[in-house]
């Protein structure tokens, strides 16, 4: 299913691509000790040594109550790149920024940037902490001075993904879920969705990844690396009960079509073997990576062969990009990796980036 709106959006904004120039990647401080058990330690270790890789490529901007930064501050204490850390007073509810920092939409001509927000509701009321979350922007757009567009629209970042041009990409199972906007019919959706964006098209896929905590984000089986080229999660286990889903993926993205009428070419990727915990399958996919300047970091998950396959497959699509390999296997254990961390700010112009990093 794909819905077509007319080009000139009224606020003559866009939602650029994530490979495009990047002024910061944000991430979230864990606050809460039962979130994690007793693997909260062993976590912050980890989120520490992901800050530190991302700051070689670009400033690094963290979500963290000032009574916590200290902690935070101290870990990173030998790090050559602890400069390009900067710290933001504001404490979170969980960790998956993705999913509740507003997605940064750039004007189209001027130098600037808006805040395109929604409401927040921890994947359809999964947990009862969420309000701060769902704040978060609010908040944000205040701290960044930052033009606002807010919307009773309930929404995750992890939910949708842009070409760069116009396109946006979400998958049936979250984007018209009961749980998230109770009432609203598809075509209402749909163009909430478009208009707030900025878009011209969307593109829906069937299925998400089973057992997927959020309901099957598009961003663990799909994403575009270029505005015609979209990687495609496969799954060659057959173990695991995503392969007929992620077949029917791959046959639907065969009618994708940028908005000048060139075929997206579509790229498979495999998931990983099925990972359990608890006797729980968990959604693993190599195609949960971040964008930076210059590099892509790609979640592993302590398996050599698959790891380092998908780690060359990563070198051949983006040959020019740096490319690290990152172990999620503790992250994912909460459900999520590397993307579900973090949300990308595009870089825009020099005043708002001194503003937007405060030492």
């Amino acid at each position: 299913m794909s819905t077509l709106i007319e080009p000139g959006s009224p606020n003559d904004y866009r939602w650029p691509a994530e490979w495009e120039p990047q002024a910061a990647i944000w991430f979230a401080w864990p606050c809460r000790d039962d979130l994690w058990s007793s693997a909260i330690e062993a976590v912050r270790e980890q989120l520490v040594q992901l800050y530190q890789l991302a700051a070689q490529f670009q400033a690094v901007h963290v979500l963290c109550p000032k009574a916590l930064q200290a902690d935070c501050r101290a870990r990173l204490q030998l790090s050559e790149v602890a400069g390009n850390i900067h710290f933001f007073d504001y404490q979170t509810d969980d960790v998956w920024c993705r999913d509740f920092i507003p997605i940064f939409l750039q004007h189209r001509t001027q130098p600037k940037l808006r805040l395109c927000d929604w409401r927040f509701n921890a994947w359809g009321e999964k947990f009862e902490a969420y309000q701060r979350d769902d704040a978060c922007g609010q908040w944000l757009a205040q701290q960044l001075k930052l033009e606002r567009s807010a919307s009773s629209f309930i929404l995750e970042g992890g939910a949708v993904e842009s070409n760069g041009a116009g396109i946006v990409l979400s998958t049936k199972p979250v984007l018209y879920n009961a749980n998230r906007n109770a009432g609203w019919t598809r075509e209402a959706i749909d163009q909430s969705l478009l208009q707030s964006l900025s878009a011209q098209k969307l593109y829906s896929l069937p299925q998400g990844l089973y057992n997927d905590d959020t309901d099957g984000h598009v961003d663990n089986v799909a994403r575009f690396c270029a505005e015609d080229r979209l990687l495609l999660a496969q799954d060659c286990s057959n173990l695991g009960g995503n392969r007929q889903g992620l077949q029917k993926n791959f046959e639907r993205a065969a009618d994708f079509k940028t908005l000048d009428g060139r075929v997206i070419e579509r790229l498979s990727l495999p998931l990983p073997d099925p990972i359990f915990h608890q006797g729980e399958q968990l959604a693993a996919s190599y195609l949960n990576f971040i964008f930076l300047n210059g590099a892509v970091i790609v979640p592993t998950f302590s398996q050599s062969d698959n790891d380092q396959a998908a780690l060359q497959r990563f070198q051949a699509y983006f040959p020019d990009r740096a490319v690290h390999g990152f172990d999620c296997s503790l992250l994912l254990r909460e459900g999520g990796a590397l993307h579900c961390l973090s949300q990308h700010q595009p870089a825009c112009f020099v005043e708002q980036l001194d503003r937007a990093c405060p030492k």
